[in-house]
């Protein structure tokens, strides 16, 4: 595997790394998007409300001179009605009976102002029921006018939506006289701000709308539908609106400010007739509290205490306005995209650039346009896009695949100089160095013998050992089989994975070349066998098996590469042959095949068969092959195989289908399966039934 290969898989091995933390979305992750969410509320910073919206507040002053009393509560109630404003929320429930007087005000004041909406309380399945004797049935039956009317969906419990475990309702009386109500109950993200609106819950098989959606429901005159499935809220609609709630039916609140964005009314300037005559008029009201003391604060993306009535404002507003924050699957599926598009460009383009600043330009526009895109979709269009993920990814994979890249020159720079070391003296080593100039590439034609080996099935075999092995497993192999090729006069080229490439005649001239390599190719089968015998320590060695392909041919030897990296190889046609010579042998069942170029010239000590003439893929010319035997005589059972076998292969060349399928049908008698007589009757059989116009005994291997 080349530097460049190695840096962009660790820059995938990070992308894929952020690709499962996408999808299992831990927490500190979700935190930092929370974060860089809020960010985006204050740098786009408050916004103008669209002015129906409204606060009446019992602030501190109120609470000081009026108290906090449910007579005073009625007479806020009874004013907002006179002044017609469009919609009045009550954030406050009334669950226990107070002074009888008051609380006859209080029930008088709800039933004669038609817009009035109470709240009562949701107790979520993980809080603690409120004590009392009353049943859920019987608390929900108080409940009722909050019930969602226009339902398009199975039965509510089976709905991913906030569910409840008690219900806290006001009193039977004054609810009794309510027209209208809705729950309140604040959703909480992570870090315990309040993002979110449920503005749907669950409770008894039934759906129930929040204080928030049924003031607007209020306001508009219109009743909720909602649309689902068993998989969640599809649609809720509110007239032509139609909310972007998640499959929980909650809303992602538009927060237009910080506390006090919008107008707040307070309760004594109300009551002292302080506020102008016509100004509440249309106006939608969220009765509640302001005061710090009574503790309905919450944290928000603009502040950490923030009224809870004017978390409800907020809400209205952004269902009135249709302009709640957006967060759909269709974002999802871009964020993913978006990861996968940064990890694969960095991981691909930045190993390859001559230059880190180039680099770094990249890295540095893309977080750049994402974080300027993501701020843009979220001020112009309130759209939350998920910056965390895609950011992080592109920043670990630049920073990852950047350090991989300066680890990797460092240690080039170190072979470089080891690799010379190994090739010539010392002494040139220095010379190179100390004068760079001196040195230049160049090649020369020579007429070489060539080696390949390669081992059968490795792949499969690297899959069932771990990494630490494998590489025992090749270095133990490649020792001895390094050692062979020098002691015989031969230059070790270089090992392509589990595969070895030498070649005998160069640098030095070598007489008979093309005997060393046929010798050397035996004694490493013969080192192999013995290395499969005495290193059963490690896995997988005494199945190792390899195949061996070697060629004579004139090619050009030398220093090639570039002036900052090269190598002492050969090139040519001859050495792509000697490639593809190797690689039959998986098709003839050999261990080690030769062309005729070599085989011509070796002594007839070497005992081989001739296999077959082939052409390989890209190459015009046909070279006959052959099987390398050894030196040690036959057994008549193998002469008799070798005789069926160039029986068949004259047929085979003369055409004559019928003798050589008898032939080969004798050969395999002799020995039983042989993968060359099986493949020469497979041809046989071909060639029978469609002779070929003009026959010459050449077979092309169409694949590599």
């Amino acid at each position: 595997m080349s530097a460049t290969t190695r840096i962009t898989a660790v820059g995938l091995l990070i992308l894929a790394v952020f690709l499962a933390l996408f999808a299992i979305r831990p927490t500190g992750l979700e935190r930092v998007e929370l974060v860089l969410l809020d960010a985006r509320f204050n740098l786009r910073g408050p916004e103008k409300p669209t002015g129906s919206v409204g606060v009446v507040a019992f602030d501190s002053r109120s609470i000081d001179e009026l108290g906090w009393r449910r007579d005073v509560i009625a007479e806020v109630i009874e004013r907002l009605n006179e002044a017609g404003a469009a919609a009045i929320g009550v954030d406050i429930v009334f669950s226990e009976p107070g002074v009888p007087g008051q609380d006859a005000r209080l029930e008088s004041a709800v039933a004669g102002a038609p817009t009035a909406i109470l709240g009562f309380y949701f107790r979520t399945r993980d809080e603690v029921a409120a004590p009392g004797n009353a049943t859920l049935e019987e608390s929900l039956d108080l409940v009722e006018p909050a019930k969602v009317r226009v339902t398009r969906l199975p039965a509510a419990g089976l709905l991913p939506v906030l569910s409840c475990r008690d219900v806290e309702p006001n009193m039977s009386s004054l609810s009794r006289a309510s027209r209208h109500m809705g729950f309140f109950s604040a959703i909480k993200d992570l870090d315990g701000s309040v993002r979110r609106s449920a503005l749907l819950g669950s409770c008894g098989g039934e759906l129930y709308t929040s204080l928030s959606l049924a003031v607007a429901e209020m306001a508009t005159g219109e009743r909720a539908v909602v649309i689902g499935d068993t998989r969640g809220i599809h649609e809720i609609r509110l007239g032509k609106r139609i909310l972007p709630t998640d499959p929980g039916g909650r809303l992602l609140i538009n927060y237009r400010g910080p506390a006090r964005t919008y107008p707040h009314y307070s309760v004594a300037d109300l009551l002292a007739d302080e506020i102008p005559r016509g100004e509440l008029a249309g106006k939608i009201l969220i009765v509640g509290t302001t005061e710090p003391g009574i503790m309905d604060v919450h944290p928000t993306p603009f502040d950490a205490s923030f009224p809870g009535v004017e978390v409800h404002a907020n809400i209205v507003d952004s269902i009135l306005s249709n302009d709640a924050v957006r967060r759909s699957d269709a974002l999802v599926a871009i964020e993913l995209v978006l990861i996968i598009f940064f990890g694969v460009l960095l991981s691909a383009f930045i190993p390859r650039m001559s230059s880190a600043l180039g680099g770094a330009v990249i890295a540095v526009l893309l977080l750049a346009g994402l974080v300027v895109g993501g701020f843009w979709a979220f001020t112009e269009y309130s759209i939350w896009f998920n910056l965390t993920y895609p950011a992080l990814t592109l920043i670990s994979v630049y920073l990852g695949v950047t350090l991989m890249q300066a680890l990797n020159s460092e240690r080039r720079s170190q072979e470089l100089r080891n690799q010379f070391a190994t090739y010539v003296s010392p002494a040139v080593v220095d010379e190179i160095v100390r004068q760079p100039d001196l040195f230049r590439l160049h090649g020369e034609s020579r007429r070489l013998s060539i080696l390949f080996s390669d081992i059968r099935g490795f792949t499969a075999l690297s899959e069932q050992i771990d990494a630490t092995q494998v590489a025992k497993l090749l270095n133990t192999y490649f020792a001895p089989m390094t050692a062979l090729v020098k002691e015989s006069g031969g230059t070790l080229d270089k090992y392509i994975g589990d595969a070895l490439m030498a070649f005998w005649g160069a640098p030095l001239p070598i007489d008979n070349h093309p005997i060393r390599a046929c010798e050397t190719a035996l004694a490493m089968r013969r080192a192999l066998e013995e290395l499969n015998q005495t290193r059963t320590d490690l896995s997988g060695m005494d199945c190792l098996r390899i195949g061996i392909g070697i060629h004579t041919a004139d090619v050009v030897v030398g220093n090639m590469g570039s002036e900052s990296r090269f190598q002492y190889t050969v090139i040519g046609d001859g050495v792509n042959l000697c490639s593809r010579l190797e690689g039959l042998n998986r098709y003839y069942g050999t261990e080690i095949i030769a062309s005729s170029d070599l085989v011509d010239e070796i002594s007839d000590g070497i005992l081989r068969r001739e296999l077959d003439t082939i052409r390989v893929k890209g190459r015009r010319e046909g070279v006959r092959i052959y099987e390398i035997l050894g030196r040690d005589a036959l057994d008549p059972m193998d002469i008799e195989f070798h005789s069926w076998y160039a029986d068949a292969l004259r047929a085979y060349r003369a055409g004559n289908w019928a003798e050589a399928r008898q032939a080969l049908a004798s050969a395999i008698s002799v020995r039983g399966e042989d993968a060359g007589c099986e493949m020469l009757l497979g041809r046989v059989h071909i060639l029978e039934k469609e002779p070929p116009a003009e026959w010459t005994g050449v077979w092309t291997f169409e694949s590599k």
